[in-house]
């Protein structure tokens, strides 16, 4: 019998056409633009002064566990003992409101009894490490100011994810994405903090939305039109869109939250009356059904939230038309959604693999050939470590005021490589973004809007008139 033969042509084919996410790893490539990684650095900057400002006024309140501990009860009688032995190091104290120091009282005044020692010259190798020990031992029992506790929980789960994408563990990498995106949310508000959820995620929203759509209008004028905007061009241009960016990225939250009240008004009203509560056993089925809009939406929302930014800004459309875009988007092609997410996890942990290796050998670098000819202390904490380390004593102003722009210098270079997630978060959302549109509307990804346009069209405003 004769078997037909299949021949397959692959001369003349335009790969780039067919498989197109590789044009997501050109995004992450782009993103490590200095005019991007700028953009990225002020939304780092920004987001540290709003969370330093909130901490200081609110002051330490999550446990020294961080939020898994929940909320800052006081001291306990054995974290009272280590403050003991560090008012009892080198000689003691005479206050005796010591019962009543906090953890960084205490820390303050081992240094100046460290401080002491080390001057009068009997400082020995024991008590130098008995020093940095009690000063470690009071790092960790010093209670957490809110929004510290919330940035090491994602430097912990982003950290987790990456660790889990260099083993080939896609688990682990589900764990750390519902760290981030559920159960961060959710400690925040079981422990009470809600005001801190909505002010301060207000803010963070906000410069989220300014900073990432001049990213993404960067990142999509770049792919359409080989146009590197400036820094200053692409916020201006983000600015202009700010009440749809935030519209875009805060009403489906806000649908998530009235809902959420309402049944939580449901089982104060019609489960703890007598009688009545009868009443809210039998509407509990509509209650369900409210949750599972709840759980529907939320889902949608993290999902979606990547495409909410780029939306307005390629299309100049308002905040509901990218809402519906999004969605719409989700539902008609979510395998090639999620498709398209695999790739840009295994890109962003790629660049940051890349970014992390820069900046620890630049910090490392810089100190050990800067600190071979320095004598003295000023150099003690310059490097890559991040560790809480004792600060040295005896220091003259101007060897602690040089330490002090020493580790500002290297701050701005930690915070830069934060700032580049944030270029690669949005730069790659940009991109998948438009395969997304193209994939469900059949839209030729280099086609974006421009000035001279009508919003959320491609069509000349001359012709629209």
């Amino acid at each position: 019998m004769q078997q037909d033969e299949h021949r397959t042509i692959v001369d003349g084919v335009d790969f780039g056409s067919v498989f197109r996410f590789p044009s997501i790893f050109g995004a992450v490539a782009s993103s490590m633009q200095p005019s991007r990684l700028i953009i990225g650095l002020l939304m780092v900057v920004v987001l540290l002064i709003g969370g330093n400002i909130w901490d200081t006024i609110a002051g330490p309140t999550v446990s020294p566990e961080g939020l898994s501990g929940g909320r800052y009860a006081g001291m306990e009688q054995n974290q009272r003992l280590v403050i003991s032995k560090a008012a009892s190091a080198f000689g003691g104290t005479d206050d005796q409101a010591q019962d009543t120091w906090t953890a960084a009282e205490a820390q303050r005044h081992l240094v100046r009894r460290w401080s002491k020692v080390v001057r009068s010259g009997d400082a020995t190798a024991g008590d130098k490490e008995i020093y940095h020990t009690l000063y470690a031992s009071l790092e960790e029992i010093r209670p957490l100011g809110v929004f510290e506790a919330a940035a090491t929980w994602l430097n912990d789960a982003f950290l987790g994810i990456v660790a889990s994408a260099v083993r080939f563990d896609p688990a682990g990498m589900g764990r750390g994405v519902v760290a981030i995106a559920w159960e961060l949310p959710r400690a925040l508000f079981n422990n009470g903090f809600h005001w801190f959820i909505s002010i301060y995620g207000f803010v963070m929203l906000f410069v989220l939305g300014i900073g990432g759509g001049a990213i993404a209008r960067m990142q999509a004028a770049q792919h359409a039109r080989g146009t590197r905007m400036s820094a200053g061009d692409a916020l201006v241009a983000a600015w202009r869109h700010w009440r749809e960016v935030v519209l875009a990225v805060i009403a489906p939250a806000m649908v998530i939250v009235v809902l959420a009240i309402v049944l939580m008004i449901y089982g104060l009203v019609l489960l703890n009356i007598p009688v009545i509560s009868m009443l809210g056993g039998i509407l509990y089925g509509v209650a369900l059904v409210v949750g599972l809009l709840i759980a529907v939406l939320a889902v949608g929302y993290s999902v979606c939230w990547p495409l909410l930014v780029p939306a307005v800004v390629v299309e100049h459309c308002d905040g509901g038309e990218a809402v519906q875009r999004s969605y719409a988007y989700l539902v008609s092609r979510p395998l090639h959604l999620l498709g398209y997410a695999a790739v840009a996890v295994v890109g962003l942990v790629l660049g940051f693999l890349v970014v992390r290796v820069v900046a620890t050998t630049t910090l490392d670098l810089t100190a050990d050939l800067v600190g071979t000819w320095t004598f003295g202390d000023v150099l003690r904490d310059a490097g890559a470590s991040t560790g809480a380390a004792a600060p040295p004593p005896g220091l003259a102003w101007y060897e602690a005021s040089a330490g002090w722009f020493v580790g500002l210098w290297e701050t701005l270079l930690r915070d830069t490589m934060i700032g580049w997630f944030f270029s690669g978060f949005f730069s790659v959302s940009a991109m998948i973004y438009l395969l997304m549109r193209r994939a469900c509307d059949g839209q030729d990804t280099r086609e974006i809007w421009w000035p001279g346009l009508i919003p959320g069209t491609l069509v000349p405003e001359d012709d629209g008139g």
